[in-house]
């Protein structure tokens, strides 16, 4: 004879769905602990670009020969250049107003090392396919898929998270992932083998 559950379990399995549903953008995506393929592991990367692509990364990964601001990403109103390191011109590099932390009562924002990223690391307009063979091209700064993940973990790129309040004292937008959240997929990718989406 078969033993039927107890109607506790299934009250308990409802709340826990429920729980899981209400921080979509918290879950760290526990149907994808299991079993490795390509496709599994391209689908763990398309779930990092939402991050990736964002104003907080796309600011400093930029084309321009000029730093990018605000969620709208228009030029830098100081006119900053890009400079022939990536750290501003000789006469007014990043680090005469970007301190090692945000200044609350300035607006300006800091962490370590402050910096764009070099013009071969530029993700504008890529596709996630793209975006995902670049990062793993050491030709266009990219990096092993280890070394991304430590390199996920600094502090000028944990910034994203925790940017501060803008000059006029408004809160900057962050990514749509927590910071734990995006390197746990960020490990799962590499886990999985690295696979990129193919457009």
């Amino acid at each position: 004879m078969r033993a039927r559950a107890h109607p506790a379990f299934a009250i308990l399995a409802c709340l826990f769905a429920l729980l899981l549903a209400s921080f979509p953008g918290e879950r760290v995506f526990a149907a994808d602990a299991g079993g490795s393929s390509p496709a599994r592991s391209a689908a763990l990367f398309e779930k990092m670009v939402p991050v990736l692509m964002h104003p907080r990364c796309l600011n400093c990964h930029s084309r321009a020969d000029f730093p990018r601001q605000g969620d709208d990403r228009h030029r830098h109103t100081m006119n900053i250049s890009r400079g022939p390191d990536d750290h501003g011109a000789p006469a007014l590099q990043c680090k005469t107003c970007h301190q090692t932390a945000n200044q609350p009562a300035s607006g300006v924002p800091g962490a370590p090392d402050w910096h764009l990223a070099p013009l071969r690391m530029a993700w504008e307009s890529l596709s996630a396919g793209e975006l995902c063979r670049a990062l793993l091209d050491p030709q266009r700064g990219g990096m092993p898929p280890e070394k991304l993940v430590a390199h996920l973990n600094t502090a000028l790129v944990r910034w994203a998270w925790a940017p501060g309040t803008n000059a006029q004292g408004a809160p900057r937008s962050t990514p749509p992932l927590s910071h734990e959240a995006f390197v746990e997929v960020a490990r799962q990718w590499r886990a999985s083998g690295s696979e990129c989406p193919g457009t």
